[in-house]
């Protein structure tokens, strides 16, 4: 399902509303700042990110083009996200829930524009810099079946190879009976 893109939904809807209180709930306990609805095993088009525990490393939100504190924004909820990327980036590492103790360099766009609904179904756009913009850039990855390995160089790819196959090792197999 994590290389599928998911389905477009359509807010407000009250299944939407539960799956986003599970997604913020999964998200706080295993301890992450991101969680899209792919991780969880729900092809549809809705994460949330919340950076406010993250003090290392700077975020910035804009909303109609006004600065604004992004931690009264958090949890930010969104669906159905369409990314504006801007040309300047940089390399940073990166980690993800669906890939535990995995870390690796990955570039991303240091500002984005996000357009998105929110869970009202009211259409919303901000600009994002620093972690914010890279937490969005990867949730809305996973909503696109796009995986934060996918993102990184060859070398940083092979350098994380041996974890990555002792993950497949120990995941469940999923063959059929009989």
């Amino acid at each position: 399902m994590l290389r599928q893109p998911a389905t477009r939904v359509t807010p407000p809807d009250e299944k939407l509303n539960e799956l986003a209180r599970i997604l913020e709930a999964t998200m706080r306990e295993a301890d992450g700042v991101g969680l899209a609805a792919p991780q969880v095993g729900i092809s549809l088009q809705i994460a949330v990110v919340d950076l406010r525990k993250v003090e290392k490393r700077p975020s910035s939100m804009e909303i109609a083009g006004r600065p604004v504190d992004w931690r009264t924004q958090m949890p930010l909820f969104f669906c159905n996200p369409v990314i504006t990327l801007t040309r300047k980036k940089e390399d940073a590492e990166e980690g993800c829930l669906s890939f535990p103790k995995v870390y690796g360099s990955v570039r991303r766009s240091l500002r984005i524009r996000m357009d998105y609904l929110d869970l009202q179904g009211k259409p919303m756009a901000l600009q994002a810099g620093g972690l914010l913009a890279r937490a969005l850039q990867h949730e809305v990855d996973h909503l696109q079946g796009i995986l934060f390995i996918d993102r990184m160089e060859p070398e940083t790819r092979k350098s994380i190879a041996p974890a990555l196959l002792e993950m497949m090792e120990q995941a469940p197999s999923k063959t059929k009976a009989g």
